[in-house]
Formats: structure tokens, sequence, C-alpha cells
């Protein structure tokens, strides 16, 4: 065994100097990356995303099947009145998409009606229940990362809070909802949580 030792010792080529340089030279790169602070401040180039969370819709609507509001509520409050205006032309179009699903007898069981329209700066969604309720949402045109499968959602938690309202036997149907635990929910809509 000490025979085998040796050789391997003896066989062994002697590091030259510039190798024994070049090692220390890269070990000490690598602990000057290691050990470097690290520059808190992001690049120029680099832009941080904004700290508030981005608003997903900034009108939710619930209307009657006679056509007069049970529910609005506005994120920005002073343009509350461009919002009822734009809820309501959108009654015509909802109006529209309900006939025309009834004369092509297509699936009935399909109450989201998809974008109603789009305007400059915002899209307006809609959904008819079954009772012909009517649920409008208006969205910022600027929020592309909104997809459609999201939007349903939002329907649906709002079709499920509104039946929720419904089997309240202290509320009227046709009263304006009133309900503090339906508009948290849609003020959680309102605002996205990250």
């Amino acid at each position: 065994m000490s025979s085998m030792r040796s050789r391997s010792r003896l066989g062994a080529v002697p590091p030259s100097a510039a190798a024994i340089n070049a090692n220390k030279v890269h070990t000490a790169a690598a602990a000057a990356i290691i050990i470097a602070p690290r520059d808190p401040s992001p690049p120029a180039h680099v832009t941080r995303p904004s700290r508030e969370p981005p608003k997903m819709a900034v009108c939710v609507a619930v209307i009657a099947k006679e056509n007069y509001p049970l529910y609005i509520k506005t994120i920005p409050t002073e343009n509350e009145l461009k919002f009822h205006y734009t809820v309501h032309t959108s009654l015509d179009v909802v109006e529209e998409k309900i006939s025309a699903v009834g004369k092509a007898l297509v699936d009935q069981r399909e109450l989201y009606l998809g974008l109603l329209y789009p305007t400059e700066d915002y899209k307006v969604y809609g959904y008819v229940t079954n009772t012909k309720v009517k649920f409008v949402i208006v969205v910022d045109s600027s929020n592309i990362a909104l997809r459609d499968n999201e939007i349903r959602s939002m329907f649906r938690k709002l079709h499920n809070s509104y039946t929720d309202v419904m089997c309240n036997p202290f509320y009227n149907p046709g009263e304006v909802i009133e309900s503090k635990v339906f508009d948290t929910m849609v003020s959680g809509m309102m605002i996205q949580v990250c």
C-alpha cells in the first residue's frame, strides 16, 4: 500500500506558479462577488411596480328586471354620474343580446353576456340572471391583465352574493340593496388584493 501512495505522490506533477496565481485570482474574485454589498436601489432602466393594488372594476351595478338600479357602486366617486350614464346605456345592449339569445335558441344556461361595448376609457361587461336581473361591471381599459375568465369569476361571485341577499327574510325584493356583506364583497372586487 505504501508503494502505491508513494507512486501517486511521485507521479503527480507539481503545480506551476502561474496555475497557483490563477487559482488565487479566481478565488479572490469569487469572494469579492459574495462579499460585495448589494445596492438596494434598482438600476435606472428598471421600474418598481407600484405598491397600490391595481383596480379590477371601477363600477359595479345591479339592475332590476324593470331596468331601475338596485345597487351601484363606483370607485372614483367624482365620476359617479358618468358611470350611471354608462350603466344606463349598457342596458340597451343587454336587451339586444338577451333577445338575440332567445331567437337563436342557444344554451339558456349561459348567463354571461361578455363584453357589451368598449369606450375610450372603459370596458363594459354584462351578465343576466334567470329572473332577468342584470349585473354590469365597468373595468378600466388600461387594465390589460384582466382576462375573460376573471370577469366571469367576478360575475359568479356577484351572483352568489346577490342570491344571499335575496335569501335574507328581511329583504323585500325590488328594494335598493343595502346589505353590508354585499357591499364588502363588491368593494373587494373593485380593488385586487395582491
